[in-house]
């Protein structure tokens, strides 16, 4: 076949794409032995904020509880509406068969990347950013995978659904670049292991407000384990992760303990719960606002307790309308600051609750609202609380 003829596909797909908005899902092609699947979405997101207000993550579009503003400072009393689009994604993805087995690859990207002189006064221009690029070779009941993808540390499946990237406080959010092996034990069962990117930065332990000064080397991968199971109404996955840190040329070793599960009752309802908890478990206690090491007052690598729950239900009314009723809770143990390590603008204690309706108006098209109220209490034990509103259409292509 020639190349000429091999992209004519690909050329039809694309027009198709352009010239048909109503096209459903993602649309599938093969090109000689490979499957190829082109999709995304396009994504209006409206958000509405009283009571306080947000400018981190990614210029505000993002509400993780942590960085609820504290009452007294700037914008603890402000309210806000803003509007993006930069959620609004693509992924290419391919599948085809080889002596080994069958090889996938995934590549996917959004527009979260900043593009600081592009601001919303004139263009809301913002920079196309990689969510996820690997490969994954599957073996029979053996899958290995090497790229960046969610941490090995998450589960989705037992976790609540939300509006935008940013969760309750205590879910894990890791998107990462790893190396993992999966066994298949049986239908809806399996074990995997992975060792994932430290992060020089973050591995210290976040925003540099909350930490003292250190400097940090990464010379050991995150050591992540996982056991996965699902049936018709039950999915169960504890998953634990060991890390290293050394700041200053003082080492020590950190852990973290997650178990999540989901319960399907009803007629289409499920519920969910979460549990966390660690010593250095940091970064993977959602968005990066909360430490993982750090040096005491003896000039020593010492690492942070964090533990956390979450949970709700997920209420199906109709075929095409859900509803979701969460709330999470984590609490960051004081010992950190008593020791020196962590500021008095540190995360000691967040909750949220949140309610987010999903309706599906055709299977290219969901439109959905929601409000989410957040509560901090820092190591100053100072508080601060915020409620966003939200709404947003999303069209699937």
């Amino acid at each position: 076949m020639s190349k000429k003829r091999m992209l004519n596909p690909l050329a039809v797909t694309t027009m198709a794409i352009l010239l048909n908005p109503t096209l459903a899902n993602a649309a599938e092609f093969d090109v000689a032995d490979t499957k190829v699947t082109v999709g995304g979405y396009a994504k209006m997101m409206i958000n509405y904020d009283t009571d306080g207000t947000i400018t981190a993550p990614h210029n505000g579009d993002l509400y993780s509880i942590y960085s609820t503003p504290i009452d007294g400072s700037t914008n603890a009393e402000k309210n806000d509406l803003h509007m993006t689009a930069r959620e609004s994604r693509l992924f290419f993805k391919t599948a085809s068969q080889n002596q080994y087995g069958i090889l996938k690859t995934h590549i996917e990207g959004d527009f979260f990347a900043d593009i600081d002189n592009d601001g919303p006064t004139w263009s809301n221009s913002h920079g196309f950013r990689i969510r996820h690029a690997y490969g994954e070779m599957t073996m029979g009941q053996h899958v290995i995978l090497a790229g960046q993808t969610w941490s090995n540390f998450m589960d989705l499946a037992g976790s609540m659904p939300s509006m935008d990237f940013a969760t309750d406080p205590g879910t894990s959010f890791v998107r990462q670049p790893q190396v993992r092996y999966q066994y298949n034990i049986a239908k809806g069962q399996y074990a995997s292991f992975s060792i994932e990117n430290p992060t020089l930065g973050l591995t210290q332990a976040g925003p540099a407000t909350l930490v003292n000064a250190g400097d940090s080397e990464d010379v050991m991968p995150d050591i992540v384990a996982k056991y996965f199971y699902a049936n018709k109404q039950l999915t169960f996955s504890p998953r634990a992760v060991v890390r290293r840190f050394e700041l200053n040329g003082d080492d020590a070793f950190g852990y973290g303990l997650a178990l999540n599960t989901s319960v399907k009752f009803g007629d289409g309802h499920k519920v969910v719960l979460g549990l966390m908890h660690g010593d250095g478990i940091g970064r993977y206690a959602g968005l990066g606002f909360n430490a993982g090491a750090g040096i005491n007052t003896n000039g020593e690598t010492d690492t942070l307790v964090f533990s956390s729950i979450t949970g709700g239900v997920i209420l199906s009314l109709k075929d095409n309308l859900r509803l979701a009723l969460g709330a999470g809770y984590s609490d960051q143990d004081d010992k950190g600051f008593e020791d020196g390590i962590l500021t008095e603008h540190a995360n000691r204690k967040a909750f949220s609750w949140h309610g987010h309706l999903f309706w599906d108006i055709t299977p290219d098209i969901e439109y959905a609202v929601g409000i989410t109220m957040g509560n901090v209490e820092n190591m100053a034990e100072k508080e601060g609380d915020m409620t966003r509103f939200q709404t947003y259409v999303k069209y699937s292509f």
